[in-house]
């Protein structure tokens, strides 16, 4: 049996999301380091008003999701860890609620620096959020509208959610 860890559901991760198809666009790997994606910082733009290149200065309030992926006009918003999170939800759903529109500022300008022009215009985009974890404890059914990425030490992937049909 494979003992996980948190860099290992990263890694877990990312290759079930290309082999379902997905393109990589932002990410963050556990302890903030990544040598393949730029991460998305999702930043309160009425803390960052000097126009400063260095978002960490304005860290306090900024929200870095784990996986942003995109198949079609479907943005996948994930969290992940080696068991399901409570705190990761949460943090989702704020996400995508209390600071949707600095979510969609952020990846605007994420898209404009990054040449990403799959990802406009934003208002198409069809952002589901995404929880990932193992197999190894018992989860809770997904919340309305959120995803459940589940995986085993096999190599398989169980999906749960808005999510369910892109990985069979």
């Amino acid at each position: 049996m494979k003992k996980w860890t948190e860099g290992w559901v990263h890694l877990s991760m990312r290759g079930a999301l290309r082999n379902a198809g997905f393109d990589l666009i932002a990410g963050e790997f556990p302890g903030g380091s990544d040598h393949e994606l730029y991460p998305l910082n999702v930043t309160d733009p009425a803390l960052a008003r000097d126009g400063s290149p260095d978002p960490r200065r304005h860290s306090s309030g900024e929200l870095i999701p784990d996986i942003v992926a995109l198949k079609g006009r479907t943005l996948i918003v994930g969290e992940a860890k080696v068991h399901f999170d409570v705190p990761d939800r949460d943090k989702l759903m704020y996400l995508l609620t209390e600071r949707k529109d600095h979510f969609k500022l952020a990846i605007e300008k994420f898209a404009t620096e990054r040449r990403r022009k799959d990802l406009m215009p934003v208002d198409t985009l069809h952002i589901i959020p995404v929880l990932i974890f193992t197999d190894v404890r018992k989860s809770p059914a997904p919340a309305l509208g959120v995803s459940h990425l589940i995986l085993s030490s096999d190599g398989t992937v169980r999906c749960d959610g808005p999510l369910k049909g892109y990985f069979n």
